[in-house]
């Protein structure tokens, strides 16, 4: 593949500016990470991505087992997750729509949609009214690799409210005060 420097000639318009800038970002964060690495999927005329696979190889929930004799459901573990990176034809915009973070394989956490359909299932909340239309890629799929690691996550039926309440339920009532959530060692890092 050639440098990404060779792309900047290619930009005509101001959201080629920011998709190239947020495309370095990713590219400078992730390019020679063990932990987080990147595919483009989708580019536009200009050769500039419009999708990116995320690939975290990173311990996490994936689901949890059928109940124990004691009604308790332990968690499944995995350590590679993709999530796929969608931006909106009008992206960036202050009235666009927001990049779409959908997870392609099963993640258990109360912030990413666990049940559901197609259409819903893997899907990221990530608050982007909160969030503003500066926030790049990058800080996103940062704020993402918490919630993997569990060191960020919202449980709790209220404003942000979870993206899964079937999940974030089962974190109060059985993760929380099983310790489960304590799998993380930044140690590791």
């Amino acid at each position: 593949m050639r440098e990404i420097e060779y792309y900047r000639s290619r930009i005509r318009t101001g959201r080629d500016v920011r998709l190239y800038n947020e495309w370095k970002k990713i590219d400078d964060a992730y390019a020679n990470n063990r932990e987080i690495s990147y595919i483009i999927r989708k580019r536009n005329p200009n050769d500039l991505p419009l999708a990116y696979d995320i690939i975290f190889n990173m311990q996490t929930i994936t689901g949890v087992e059928p109940p124990d004799e004691r009604g308790l459901t332990r968690p499944i573990f995995s350590d590679r997750h993709v999530l796929r990176i969608t931006l909106p034809n009008n992206y960036p915009s202050v009235d666009g729509g927001y990049p779409e973070f959908k997870f392609t394989t099963d993640i258990w956490h109360p912030n990413v949609r666990y049940f559901g359909d197609a259409f819903i299932k893997g899907q990221v909340c990530l608050n982007y009214k909160d969030s503003g239309t500066e926030t790049s890629l990058v800080d996103y799929v940062e704020r993402i690799a918490d919630y993997l690691r569990y060191v960020d996550y919202h449980a709790l039926n209220e404003y942000p409210y979870p993206e899964d309440q079937n999940v974030a339920q089962w974190v109060l009532e059985q993760a929380e005060p099983q310790g489960w959530l304590n799998f993380y060692n930044k140690e590791d890092e």
